[in-house]
């Protein structure tokens, strides 16, 4: 019961907090990105958007990725809690940003 109730208060923690995933096909870092995405999904909303796509490019512009993968968490506000750009970041550091 108490590991249940942890994973629940994980997940409210994480309601207002946005992690955004901006990939393209060809990129030879995003599979880890994916991956490391895919570990802390029940913690955070998480939006993936490729940019060779319209809606992706638009999205990547708003928060000037100009490089992939890139991973960008937010706050309801919009505001940038942490960011990485061109590279995959660890679990760690995206869980100190969880947090």
């Amino acid at each position: 019961m108490e590991k249940a109730l942890g994973a629940v208060q994980a997940l409210n923690k994480g309601v207002h907090m946005i992690l955004k995933l901006f990939t393209k096909p060809n990129c030879p870092r995003c599979p880890a990105a994916k991956q490391v995405v895919k570990e802390i999904e029940n913690k955070v909303k998480v939006e993936q958007y490729d940019i060779e796509t319209e809606d992706g490019l638009a999205e990547a512009l708003q928060y000037d990725v100009m490089a992939t993968p890139a991973i960008i968490i937010v706050d309801k506000n919009q505001e940038v809690l942490g960011e990485w750009r061109g590279e995959a970041p660890t679990i760690d550091a995206l869980n100190k940003v969880l947090k």
